[in-house]
């Protein structure tokens, strides 16, 4: 019973720190928040902070992670069915690109804070699972003959290096959504060996 109450309260904390940080780092950036900054916000003691997360870099990776998953979920469940690959691929890229772009600051603060993130030579549970979802979609393209054979984990990492410099290229307002997205659809057309319809 005791236990359960702690788990509760601990919970509680590791919620209260990751909204507190949400609302410092979209005011200030993430140059400029200190866990001290972000344990007051969250009514806690700064000593706190470090039982939940080593350092403000660490709690921002779990705020990335938490926002790709709700991305994801969203985007993973309303994927067009058989719509083909790159359709289905620009649909969840879009979802992606919208979520980053309703906090702009809070989502360049989470890119930037997880570029350099030691994961301990792993990739996050999110990454992996989208790493597989992707490559299901391009294993079942290949076998149905919509798409030539290729590799599927290089396949997937050169999407995924489109994806996010497409990405960040919007963040920083480069690129317009259409821009994106056009961009997206040629380059993985050319990657799948698709015609690229315009």
């Amino acid at each position: 019973m005791a236990s359960g109450i702690r788990q509760r309260q601990k919970e509680q904390t590791r919620k209260a720190l990751l909204t507190a940080a949400k609302k410092i780092l979209a005011k200030r950036g993430l140059a400029q928040t200190t866990t001290r900054e972000i344990a007051s916000e969250a009514g806690v003691a700064v000593g706190t902070f470090f039982v939940h997360f080593p350092d403000v870099n660490a709690l921002v990776d779990a705020l990335l992670d938490e926002h790709v998953e709700h991305a994801l979920q969203s985007a993973l469940g309303t994927a067009p069915a058989h719509a083909g690959l790159v359709a289905e691929l620009l649909h969840v890229c879009e979802t992606l690109f919208e979520s980053y772009d309703a906090r702009p600051e809070l989502s360049r603060a989470y890119i930037q804070a997880s570029l350099f993130q030691p994961r301990g030579g792993q990739m996050s549970a999110r990454l992996a699972g989208f790493q597989r979802w992707v490559i299901e979609h391009i294993d079942h393209a290949v076998k149905s003959g919509a798409v030539p054979e290729i590799d599927r984990e290089v396949a997937f990492m050169s999407f995924f290096s489109l994806y996010f410099g497409v990405l960040v290229a919007g963040l920083n307002g480069l690129l317009s959504r259409e821009r994106q997205l056009s961009l997206l659809e040629a380059a993985l057309s050319r990657l799948f060996s698709l015609e690229h319809a315009s």
